[in-house]
């Protein structure tokens, strides 16, 4: 009998040995339109997806052996229209527990990055759950909606500013940086507060990106020199810098599907009718891949645009040149090659092409 409960005890030492690879998640989320969630586990390596069921009560579980490339596991769900992320520990159980009508106030916590961001939820709740609210309130136009969420992204910026200045040793600091502070026009903003991070996160892997999303943005930044860059349009001529020595350019990134990426919404088509192409040329940076349709749909318009198509990628590598992460997005060069204007708004690019060419 002692040989056997020995045994036991040595399977169960190398079972919770093994075990120590494992973390588990277990969830309960109300007010589900759909039981389905999709699962992103989001690594140094790329990005996985996997597909969960939430019982009738909302209740859903995941275990899985630790990789130690994984950094987060983000939950999308009501048709993918909302998410949380989940930022895993080895041996560890988190559990999650909210109203999935305020994706911003699920409840995560069983390790020390959810913890510490749960804690900011705590004290960011009323503003948050307001901020969702007024996005939902369909009694209220979309410019009444943006006037009042943005005096609340201020203040919910100033909150997660006093957390991140109080505990500068915590990766949870750092994700609210990455969260709040990464627009391309407050960059100045996210080296500031990065600055107040302790060294000894260094290594932290979103602390790095940081770092990348920075520099990236400092030499996408008015007054910058525009990267350079060699590609080909859809006629078959190559586009470098070179192609507009002593002219100023626009580099237009657009795509099909985006109404407001749209020439006549840029007011695009204003500037190319009112310019020479001696003085001004404008060149449009679609995501879309299919060459001939868009070609196509070029040969329709009066106006004969310069194209570059995401045919071997070459689209994708420009957006990631300039820093675009999202559309319409223009750039306005000047004859000396620098960034004199990066805009989503036709009326300001107009505005300051005029200025300038006059």
């Amino acid at each position: 009998m002692k040989r056997i409960v020995y045994i036991f005890s040595i399977l169960l030492s190398f079972l919770a040995c093994e075990n120590s690879k494992i973390y588990k998640i277990e969830g309960r989320l109300s007010d589900l339109n759909s039981t389905t969630l999709y699962a992103v586990y989001e690594s140094s390596e790329g990005n996985l997806i996997d597909t969960l069921t939430c019982d009738k009560n909302g209740n859903f579980a995941l275990f899985h052996e630790q990789n130690d490339n994984l950094r987060a596991i983000t939950f999308y769900y009501n048709d993918r229209e909302e998410r949380f992320t989940v930022y895993p520990e080895t041996g560890k159980t988190i559990q999650v527990k909210g109203d999935a009508k305020y994706p911003q106030l699920i409840r995560i916590k069983g390790s020390r990055i959810n913890n510490k961001l749960s804690e900011f939820k705590n004290k960011a709740e009323t503003i948050l759950k307001e901020s969702t609210d007024i996005t939902n309130n369909r009694d209220l136009s979309n410019g009444e909606k943006s006037s009042q969420l943005a005096n609340l992204q201020l203040e919910i910026k100033r909150l997660a500013q006093d957390f991140i200045t109080k505990n500068p040793k915590e990766e949870a600091s750092v994700i609210l940086i990455n969260n709040y502070f990464t627009r391309p026009n407050e960059i100045r903003k996210t080296e500031d507060l990065l600055s107040l991070i302790s060294p000894e996160l260094n290594d932290f892997y979103m602390v790095k990106d940081l770092r990348t999303q920075i520099a990236k943005a400092k030499a996408t930044m008015v007054g910058a020199k525009a990267p350079a860059f060699n590609v080909t349009n859809i006629y078959g001529n190559t586009i470098t810098p070179d192609s507009f020595l002593n002219k100023y350019y626009v580099l237009a990134f657009t795509a099909l599907w985006c109404d407001m990426c749209q020439t006549e919404v840029m007011m695009l088509d204003d500037i190319a009718t009112k310019y020479s192409k001696d003085s001004l040329e404008i060149v449009l940076i679609s995501l879309d891949d299919k060459t001939d349709e868009v070609r196509n749909i070029l040969l329709q318009d009066s106006i004969q645009w310069n194209l570059v198509t995401d045919s071997a990628g070459q689209a994708i590598d420009l957006f990631d040149k300039y820093n675009v992460n999202s559309l319409p997005k223009c750039f306005l060069i000047d004859k000396h090659g620098t960034i004199k204007l990066r805009t989503s708004n036709g009326v300001e690019l107009k505005q300051v092409v005029d200025e300038m060419m006059k």
